[in-house]
């Protein structure tokens, strides 16, 4: 929105942007003051029930979990009518309906949900959260915060050890909880989430690389996040899964630089055995992206930072072993001493940490 308004007070007369959005009311008072009545077009919910019809008949025929459903026509179409008639024109609803109705084992549940469903993508979310199981709540709140704030697309294995990080205990990683199977975020967060294929390009020896297919978790659509950082959430049921940017971001920049700290001996690992460290290289490479994030409102992450940077022949050397943020183009080296790296206070400066840059000043 902010980037919109600013573009808006440019008043450039070639310059036309088109905007679609979900009708939430937030969303059209920030755009009313400066998008004119006249040029909102509301796309009537018949244009895309059929394609909506289409989707559901296409889950109930192909989907394994509402494949039982398929000897019974009458039933098969109360499911249809039913979601194409509550989507009102929106897909994700009727993907969050479809996921929940494959969970029904009988009859008698499956009319139950069909009678209850949430009319708003908003109840629709919330819904999913509360139902979480509660052994299962924190995790999900973990998952779901790296998910919304990571730099980056988070692998399904560096996933299966953000469930194991907690700030606000001793130690922070806990190896005895990642998951054995990481896949298992699909049954924490439901709905909620999805699991994606990304390129990786993987350097050879000698010249060229090699490309290979790595599975990555990602929200399973941008209304999740919207709703996850909106005032909304805070309002409802669903509160504890409020996601507010600085908190995250500290929470996330603590979580890295714990992880980092692990590394204390010179010689903590080589080029073979960082690979059992899943998060290692996603620590060392963001955690000054969310550390300028919030390092203004914490006092406690300047500390942390300075801990980091005090090490100096343990996780210091480490840190700049698995990503120099100097330069960051080069791939991990572990055979770099400390007296070839520069300085704290030259990294500090560079990432301007200005906190942190006067700590290191004092000692």
């Amino acid at each position: 929105m902010d980037i919109l308004e600013t573009i808006a007070v440019w008043k450039l007369q070639n310059l036309h942007l088109l905007v679609t959005s979900r009708r939430e009311r937030d969303i059209e008072s920030s755009l009313e003051c400066f998008v004119d009545r006249q040029h909102t077009i509301s796309l009537q919910s018949e244009l895309v029930d059929k394609d909506i019809q289409r989707y559901v008949q296409q889950r109930l025929s192909d989907d394994k979990s509402l494949r039982k459903w398929q000897k019974d026509p009458a039933i098969r179409q109360e499911i249809e009518n039913t979601l194409t008639k509550g989507a009102c024109g929106m897909f994700r609803w009727a993907v969050c309906q479809l996921d929940t109705l494959g969970k029904c084992r009988n009859r008698l549940t499956l009319r139950k949900s069909l009678a209850t469903l949430p009319p708003t993508l908003d109840e629709t979310y919330e819904r999913i959260l509360c139902a979480i199981n509660k052994e299962d709540t924190e995790y999900a709140v973990r998952i779901l915060r790296w998910l919304t704030f990571s730099s980056r697309p988070l692998l399904v294995e560096e996933i299966s050890e953000v469930v194991a990080i907690d700030v606000e205990r001793v130690p922070v990683f806990d190896r005895e909880e990642v998951l054995e199977d990481p896949l298992e975020v699909l049954s924490i967060c439901s709905s909620l989430i999805n699991i994606a294929t990304t390129e990786e390009s993987t350097p050879r020896a000698g010249n060229g690389s090699s490309e290979s297919t790595r599975l990555v978790v990602v929200l399973a659509h941008y209304s999740v996040k919207e709703y996850l950082i909106s005032k909304r959430i805070q309002q409802g049921r669903a509160v504890r899964y409020s996601m507010q940017d600085v908190a995250c971001n500290e929470v996330i920049a603590k979580s890295c630089l714990e992880y980092i700290l692990q590394f204390q001996q010179s010689d903590s690992f080589s080029g073979e055995s960082i690979e059992e460290f899943k998060l290692a290289k996603y620590s060392a490479e963001f955690w000054i992206t969310h550390a300028q994030a919030a390092l203004d409102h914490s006092e406690a992450l300047s500390r942390l930072i300075l801990k980091l940077f005090l090490t100096r022949n343990g996780a210091y050397i480490n840190w700049i072993r698995i990503h120099d943020p100097e330069k960051p183009w080069q791939e991990s080296n572990f055979r770099k001493v400390l007296e070839t790296v520069p300085a704290p206070l030259y990294y500090a400066s560079q990432a301007g940490l200005s906190k942190v840059v006067s700590l290191l000043l004092l000692e």
